[in-house]
């Protein structure tokens, strides 16, 4: 059954008469959709074919916004007269540009253009200097703006358009969406988000804030909780994750994994050995043959499914691949792994046997730059960070999303992302741990 707008998103597709139209807040609030709906209605109005869709990148531009527009429910008035060619949206006889904005040199996408209508979806993670390009097109006096975002910084400068739309400047328009505005979630989701979450992520994926990251990523981290002794039970099969350092140290990772299909007590995965080379301290470094005959005999007879390492540590890849060791170049998009790996750890699914001792320390000393925040920049203090690392590898590439079991694989192979709308998934679930 077709649920309907909930009052936020219909208060926000109302008022939406300014130059630029903003929605943020929490994670699962029904921001895209109310956005999309928003931004669609005025599609249909519009003389011109000067229409375009943003994402942090192409394929989110498509799978955050555009695939919604073909499968939600409450976006169901247009789907009969959308069609997708693979690159275009084609909307009766309008033709809307989807274009990516994920760093620097994507600003040649945006020169040179006129836009009528623009809608941009995760706004907070364009470059500033993107931002202020699209602002920059929207120069014909019918121009609108449309976006949906999860908090940042409280510098950024989409904070200091919503700060100007609650002095009450005519140019722009802000709503705020908490979860208490979806009233299609279930208390036990909201209650596990609540839960699972800590620190930064907790203010903003739950509270909507914009603050700064700071103080200690994984706060909530005890010893009598997460290291256990020995693994909590039998392996289904295992993974390996490694850091690679050649002047710097180098960490492997064993991890065990359990589904949770042969068990009532759910889904485990646990750091049962590390394998960590500091030259400093041993004085010696060694070479990609080196590391490769060790952690071949690291892993030894292990039922070890896959090896995920940094992509760019391409030429070890070539030498673990000479012994037959299977690899994958793990997602190593930091912010997607932190806010994994702690809500995970949080929840108790991710637990550290005793001996991993270069991980635990690493755990418990692991802390946000507070000169990268003061700039804008939510990165952890590059100090003591390899086996942390190789942990964040296997969780953000092998591990679904920690808020939503039935999360999807992103379009682009090797990376998820979080993305959330209006209390349910639309597309298809991922393989699980």
């Amino acid at each position: 059954m077709k649920e309907p707008l909930s009052p936020k998103q219909l208060q926000f597709i109302i008022n939406s008469k300014a130059k630029w139209n903003l929605a943020h807040g929490s994670v699962r609030t029904g921001k895209t959709v109310g956005t999309t709906f928003a931004f669609m209605h005025k599609v249909d109005r519009c003389t011109d074919s000067k229409i375009y869709i943003v994402g942090h990148t192409f394929d989110t531009a498509y799978r955050n916004v555009v695939r919604l527009l073909l499968e939600s429910p409450e976006l169901a008035i247009f789907r009969p007269f959308c069609s997708w060619s693979g690159k275009k949206l084609l909307y009766k006889d309008k033709v809307i540009s989807v274009l990516g904005a994920k760093d620097e040199g994507a600003i040649g996408n945006f020169q040179g253009l006129t836009m009528s209508l623009c809608y941009c979806d995760e706004m907070t993670l364009y470059p500033e200097s993107i931002i202020d390009m699209i602002d920059t097109r929207l120069s014909e006096p019918w121009s609108q703006g449309f976006a949906a975002m999860n908090p940042s910084y409280p510098s950024h400068k989409l904070k200091k358009w919503i700060d100007q739309a609650e002095d009450g400047n005519p140019d722009y328009y802000a709503l705020h969406f908490t979860l208490e505005d979806n009233p299609y979630l279930e208390q036990s989701y909201k209650d596990r988000l609540k839960n699972s979450l800590t620190g930064i992520f907790y203010k903003r994926n739950y509270l909507g804030l914009w603050c700064l990251a700071e103080g200690s990523i994984f706060d909530f981290f005890d010893p009598k909780i997460h290291v256990v002794p020995k693994p909590p039970r039998a392996a289904e099969y295992w993974i390996a994750s490694i850091d690679y350092g050649a002047v710097n140290p180098f960490c492997c990772l064993l991890i065990g994994v359990s589904t949770g299909r042969y068990t009532q007590e759910g889904k485990k995965l646990w750091v049962e050995k590390e394998y960590y080379w500091d030259p400093v301290k041993r004085e010696r470094q060694k070479t990609n043959s080196e590391f490769a005959d060790d952690v071949q005999a690291f892993l030894g007879d292990y039922d070890v499914k896959n090896v995920y390492i940094d992509p760019s540590a391409a030429a070890f890849k070539v030498e673990m691949r000479k012994r037959g060791i299977h690899m994958v170049d793990a997602n190593n998009e930091v912010l997607d792994g932190i806010t994994m790996l702690t809500s995970e750890m949080k929840r108790g699914t991710i637990v550290i046997c005793e001996e991993c001792k270069n991980l635990i320390r690493e755990v418990e000393t692991y802390v946000w730059d507070q000169k990268q925040a003061i700039k804008g920049w939510d990165e952890p203090l590059k100090k003591d960070d390899h086996a942390v690392d190789a942990l964040r590898y296997a969780i953000a590439t092998h591990h679904v999303s920690v808020y939503d079991p039935y999360k999807h694989k992103d379009i682009n192979p090797g990376r998820m992302t979080n993305t959330f709308d209006h209390g349910r998934d639309i597309r298809q679930p991922p393989r699980s741990f």
